[in-house]
């Protein structure tokens, strides 16, 4: 299986590239955010260049948690609260390249398309074809591909342009991020997204 990416049919989705993920004293952050934008940042760009849309989506929740929902039954008694709407860690990085008239969409679910137009927007703008980059990867970037997946989109995901901080096994052993990704990667692979490199997914844009 392999995806075309033509810049009429094709769309970036930029995923949770917030300050969450880069201000070392937050409770999401990780050093990979930083590693990964340099390749976010590229497709952008090209996307940009070659008249392709690029959605950008923001997770943020009102003060008083009232949009949470079952997502703080996974958060910790003493853990901060992230991503809420006003504060400054819920901007987009000031490292991303966000385009003048940028199309942002909001969300407060770990999927892009629940409970907001983003469905709507890319039908709009004739999309067949979405690209997923951004954090995190087993979070948001993956709930993000199974569902574009679920509607029919031919759905893409840039591996070496998603990322996410190191979680743990049920028994309490590291779960190192990069075999997240390779675990994550690998399931998506096997019935969800093409799974591609920055490179391959330039190379694809360049060749339509």
């Amino acid at each position: 299986m392999t995806y075309p990416v033509r810049p009429e049919r094709s769309a970036l989705l930029v995923v949770d590239v917030q300050e969450e993920y880069f201000d070392p004293d937050g409770p999401a952050s990780f050093p990979e955010a930083h590693d990964r934008l340099g390749n976010i940042n590229a497709l952008v760009e090209a996307f940009a260049t070659h008249e392709a849309p690029v959605v950008y989506i923001r997770h943020a929740h009102r003060p008083t948690g009232v949009d949470v929902g079952r997502m703080g039954d996974f958060a910790a008694e003493d853990e901060e609260d992230s991503f809420i709407e006003g504060t400054p860690r819920v901007a987009f990085h000031d490292g991303l390249e966000v385009l003048e008239d940028a199309t942002v969409v909001t969300k407060t679910r770990y999927d892009s398309f629940q409970g907001t137009d983003l469905d709507g927007i890319l039908r709009t703008l004739g999309a067949t074809t979405v690209v997923i980059v951004g954090y995190m990867t087993s979070f948001c970037c993956d709930t993000t591909a199974r569902s574009a997946h679920s509607k029919d989109y031919e759905t893409i995901v840039v591996r070496d342009a998603v990322g996410g901080p190191d979680l743990e096994y049920l028994d309490g052993r590291p779960y190192p991020s990069a075999q997240v990704l390779e675990d994550v990667a690998a399931a998506l692979a096997a019935g969800f997204a093409e799974v591609l490199q920055t490179d391959d997914v330039l190379a694809r844009l360049e060749a339509e």
